[in-house]
C-alpha cells in the first residue's frame, strides 16, 4: 500500500478516537466517494482495491485499538460516476444513509468540492487524496 493512503486511513483513523467511546457497535464505517464509472473510473477501482487490503490487514490483526475497545473497519464505496452533482449526491448518502464517520473521496477538484461543501454542512470529516483545489486544502 502506498504511503499516501496509509497517511490518509491513519488521519481518519485519528479522527476516530473522540468519536469511538460514543458508539454503540465495534465498527467504524468509513465512507468512499470515488470514480467507479465515468471519465477515470481506473482511479476508483485502485482506490477500491487499496482500501480493501488497507482493510483487511487492520481486520485480521483485530481492527483499530481505541480507549481500550478493537474496532473494525467497514468500508462503504458509491461511485460518483465522475460527476460534481454524483459527488454531493453520494455524499449526502454516505452521511445520512450509511451513517458513516468520515469519508474518502473524491480524487478530483471538480468532484471534492460539492462533496466537501455536503460534508461541512454535516459535520464529517473528508480527505480527498489527489485533489488541489485551494477549496479542498
Amino acid at each position: 500500500m502506498s504511503r499516501k493512503w496509509l497517511s490518509v486511513v491513519l488521519g481518519v483513523g485519528l479522527c476516530m478516537a473522540s468519536w469511538a467511546g460514543a458508539q454503540a457497535a465495534d465498527v467504524i464505517r468509513i465512507g468512499f466517494n470515488i470514480e467507479i464509472t465515468g471519465d477515470i473510473p481506473k482511479v476508483g477501482e485502485a482506490s477500491k482495491y487499496a482500501a480493501e487490503i488497507f482493510k483487511d490487514e487492520w481486520n485480521s490483526k483485530g481492527g483499530f485499538k481505541v480507549g481500550g475497545k478493537a474496532y473494525k473497519l467497514e468500508f462503504i464505496y458509491q461511485d460518483n460516476e465522475t460527476k460534481a452533482e454524483s459527488a454531493a449526491a453520494a455524499a449526502m448518502k454516505l452521511i445520512t444513509q450509511d451513517k458513516v464517520l468520515a469519508m474518502i473521496g473524491p480524487q478530483a477538484s471538480k468532484q471534492a468540492i460539492p462533496a466537501g461543501e455536503v460534508c461541512d454542512t454535516n459535520d464529517t470529516p473528508m480527505i480527498s487524496p489527489w485533489s488541489t483545489n485551494p477549496k479542498t486544502t
